[in-house]
């Protein structure tokens, strides 16, 4: 987080997905879609749309008023006061920002702290997690492609389901409690399970399939 000096007043600029919290980054993503949506509704006919990378469809024009918007999202200043900004401060504020839509490298951590409490992520493959648990967490991916913000509305659901303290039984009756708390984790944290979930997902998927395709041999035998 900097602290920038914009027309004689101080704002924090998040600058490490640290700085910001899953609250913070839902609207900072509704920002974003807003303007993959309007460039994506002013194509033309016959030209394809990036969806591996929605933001690489974007002319100079488009970018413009997409950090414009994310800049007023941070700063909370309206259009009138924003153009009597310099040109330099949004510049420098923007060049900080950008540093955000650089890839997340996900570190290996095993779990996070929350209200000084030690959260665990499922150990290797989830053996410490009942087959339910597993089922549960991910019949929310089902869900995704209807939600207003795609992964990032489950994966507080998620974390609530397969993180835990030291010795904890899971209690489905804590799930909504444990998910509200969640929602105020920070992105780093966000984005390390979201990273540990898809790689014990892919091992889980291809144990299931190495075990249907012994079965299959068994059978054929």
């Amino acid at each position: 987080m900097v602290k920038l000096d914009i027309a004689g007043k101080k704002y924090d600029v998040p600058t490490e997905w640290k700085d910001i919290t899953l609250n913070y980054w839902l609207g900072w993503y509704e920002v974003i879609k807003k303007h993959e949506q309007i460039c994506q509704a002013s194509m033309k006919e016959g030209e394809e749309f990036n969806k591996e990378n929605p933001l690489s469809n974007l002319n100079d024009i488009q970018i413009m008023n997409l950090n414009v918007d994310i800049f007023k999202y941070i700063t909370k200043l309206d259009d009138e006061t924003i153009k009597k900004i310099d040109v330099d401060s949004i510049l420098n504020a923007m060049s900080f920002i950008s540093q955000l839509t650089e890839e997340y490298k996900p570190t290996g951590v095993d779990g996070f702290i929350y209200e000084e409490k030690k959260y665990f992520f499922p150990k290797e493959a989830m053996y410490n997690n009942t087959f339910g648990d597993y089922i549960e967490a991910t019949q929310l991916d089902m869900t995704i492609e209807n939600m207003k913000h795609g992964i990032f509305d489950v994966l507080p659901e998620q974390m609530a389901i397969l993180c835990r303290e030291a010795g904890e039984v899971f209690d489905e009756k804590l799930v909504k409690e444990k998910t509200e708390k969640f929602k105020n984790l920070t992105m780093d944290t966000i984005w390390e399970f979201s990273f540990f979930l898809s790689i014990q997902n892919l091992k889980l998927t291809r144990a299931f399939q190495m075990f249907s395709e012994e079965e299959r041999v068994v059978q054929e035998a």
